[in-house]
């Protein structure tokens, strides 16, 4: 089992090994992701951490079925990734990730509520979902703005509504880049303990941060330091808990 495997039994919510990810810059085929391998189990909070350039980006991206390897092995919840078509990939990630972009990426003519039930819109809005939508907003002290656009929230009420969208079709997996940036310190202390509550919705979250703040929480259980590609072993942290 390799070091950077979680210590827990059952399926992870995601496993990756030997990732390799090569692009082309215009110049030269470059090696951003190079033999990256970990587990991410259900109720883990992981933190992967690196300076600009590292490959943060790019790891969750193909952690979350939104990129394919150039080679190695990706498994969602046990279903394999990697080499499926993008129609397939894209159908597996709709059923297994919630993604926060860093841009959050809401619709600002739409509302709160509106912009959470996104997500549902291929399949059709059933009334669970319509109920699902109004306890997620709830749940992030967003109730009273449901009917507000988007536009005319604050910053913390958009993450909250980005976290909630993500949500909506319960994935196994939780998937953030850069949740805290431009937040202050009260706000981003109060994503950090979102995020760990939803650990307890029997989930993995995996986050992407430069900020000591989200990296320092209580709830983190690993994290996962990336330099140039390759994960640092050396810097490799492992929660007390799991100690």
């Amino acid at each position: 089992m390799p070091d950077d495997e979680h210590r827990g039994g059952g399926t992870p919510a995601a496993s990756v090994r030997n990732v390799v990810k090569r692009i082309w810059d215009g110049r030269e085929r470059r090696t951003v992701l190079d033999d990256v391998s970990f587990d991410l189990a259900r109720r883990e909070l992981v933190v992967v951490r690196g300076p600009s350039g590292s490959g943060k980006t790019t790891l969750l991206a193909i952690v979350g079925a939104m990129l394919s390897p150039s080679s190695g092995e990706v498994h969602l919840d046990g279903e394999p990734t990697s080499r499926l078509r993008e129609a397939h990939r894209a159908e597996v990630r709709r059923r297994k990730v919630g993604f926060v972009f860093q841009d959050l990426q809401l619709v600002d003519g739409l509302t709160s509520r509106e912009n959470v039930l996104l997500p549902r819109v291929p399949d059709g809005v059933r009334p669970q979902d319509e109920t699902r939508a109004t306890a997620l907003l709830e749940r992030f002290g967003l109730g009273s703005v449901a009917g507000v656009d988007a536009k005319s929230l604050s910053g913390g009420e958009r993450q909250r509504v980005a976290l909630a969208r993500a949500l909506i079709n319960d994935p196994p997996l939780l998937v953030l880049d850069e949740p805290t940036a431009h937040l202050d310190d009260a706000r981003a202390t109060s994503i950090a303990n979102e995020l760990a509550t939803v650990l307890d919705d029997d989930r993995a979250v995996l986050v992407a941060t430069h900020d000591p703040r989200l990296a320092q929480s209580a709830g983190v259980s690993r994290i996962l330091d990336l330099v140039a590609g390759r994960l640092d072993k050396t810097h490799h942290a492992w929660s007390a808990l799991e100690s």
